[in-house]
């Protein structure tokens, strides 16, 4: 590997949570012994059933984690941006991966085997650590997301999620512009729903306004939102009052 390419590459790893305080030398491993590859839009990171040999890092691009369901149809688990990690449960068990990783854009991404992984945590602890947190947090995430299925609309569900996107920076006596990073058919999928459903979700919200559309920009229209979380108004396609969305008011909302 060229030296540039060393250094820029040390400089990535030393910006993921994962490796922030990672000793040198063992920082120099991991670079010695990662890949690399670039991947098109369309074309399969890794494929339901293959072999676990790698943790994968974004470092630019897009990809979608997937399950192939009836009929060639497909249900979008998770959309990962540059900058995170994606494959790390399946690393330290015997099956196959469950999922298919499919680049949305084309994407740069840097391939770490397991075994180095596993060296890597055997002598530094926080490593290990920090991918059980991972590991723990999107455990937590999907559960939220199943009880969410369960018990709230898909109108309720898509607000919870554009809430959620805001952060804490929402803004609630006014409006909050957030910009959907995938596509509305990537969105439809994630929530389940075929593209015309979100398209009719999205509508109801705008129509009770709760929010504003154009194109990928969604604004929040926030005041009407916080009194809805209060109870004091009931949204037409909302119904009453969402108790998932109680817990994201600007103070505490979290992307």
């Amino acid at each position: 590997m060229p030296p540039e390419a060393a250094i820029g590459m040390k400089t990535m790893l030393k910006s993921l949570p994962l490796f922030a305080d990672l000793a040198a030398e063992h920082l120099e491993q991991l670079v010695g012994t990662a890949r690399s590859a670039a991947f098109l839009k369309g074309q399969a990171i890794y494929r339901a059933g293959d072999p676990v040999r790698w943790l994968y890092v974004l470092l630019s691009g897009q990809v979608k984690l997937a399950l192939s369901c009836n009929q060639g149809n497909e249900k979008i688990i998770d959309v990962v941006e540059a900058g995170r990690s994606f494959g790390e449960a399946e690393l330290f068990g015997p099956h196959p991966y469950l999922a298919n990783a499919v680049a949305v854009k084309s994407s740069q991404v840097l391939c770490i085997a397991r075994d180095d992984l596993c060296r890597i945590m055997t002598v530094d602890s926080r490593v290990g650590l920090r991918v059980m947190k991972a590991l723990a947090r999107r455990q937590l995430e999907m559960e939220a997301e199943l009880v969410a299925a369960h018990s709230h609309t898909g109108s309720q569900r898509l607000l919870d999620f554009f809430v959620s996107l805001a952060g804490p920076g929402r803004d609630r006596f006014g409006e909050t512009l957030v910009t959907l990073s995938v596509s509305k058919r990537l969105l439809a999928s994630r929530f389940n729903m075929q593209p015309e459903t979100l398209s009719r979700k999205l509508r109801g919200l705008t129509e009770d306004g709760l929010i504003s559309v154009d194109g990928c920009r969604i604004r929040l229209k926030n005041t009407m939102i916080d009194r809805y979380l209060a109870g004091e108004v009931t949204r037409g396609r909302l119904g009453s009052r969402a108790a998932g969305l109680s817990h994201l008011r600007p103070e505490h909302a979290e992307t």
